[in-house]
């Protein structure tokens, strides 16, 4: 069951990233909004499509004061290897034990071929604005609503 709730605080965590340093949500506080994407998981040898989005606008996030954190169900290693094969400028989270996936609400659905793709931002206070759950592979969010959204975060805050 997921702890995800809009305009509620969100769960904090922590995941060694794909260089193996510990990232916790609670960092990014005060910092940065948060752009969570909940990955299937690199099954395919292309990249998945909601990060060939997301690296295609990658300057537009960080302009509008967003990290993106791609949490995936992959190993340790795997995750390394496809991170730096890709070249992606992201953080990357490997979740073996699906732990954070399971925290955040990721949907597991064997008839859509395995795990369905999500996004969750968090803004800088560490309350969550926004939440998409996909229901099957190419069910992701456009780039410009995110920053549609992060524009009216960043307005609230002046």
């Amino acid at each position: 069951m997921s702890l995800v709730k809009l305009m509620l605080p969100a769960p904090d965590f922590s995941l060694a990233d794909v260089n193996g340093n510990p990232v916790s949500l609670s960092d990014f506080k005060g910092k940065s909004h948060v752009i969570l994407v909940l990955n299937r998981g690199f099954y395919l040898t292309i990249l998945p499509a909601a990060l060939a989005q997301l690296r295609r606008d990658y300057e537009k996030f960080v302009a509008a004061g967003a990290q993106i954190v791609v949490i995936g169900p992959e190993s340790p290693q795997a995750f390394s290897a496809y991170f730096t094969k890709e070249k992606l400028p992201f953080i990357g989270l490997p979740d073996p034990t699906h732990s954070v996936l399971k925290l955040m609400g990721q949907e597991v659905n064997l008839f859509k071929l395995g795990r369905m793709p999500g996004q969750i931002i968090v803004d800088k206070a560490g309350f969550v604005r926004y939440i998409h759950y996909g229901h099957d592979m190419t069910d992701i969010p456009a780039n410009e609503d995110i920053l549609s959204l992060l524009e009216n975060l960043n307005k609230e805050s002046i």
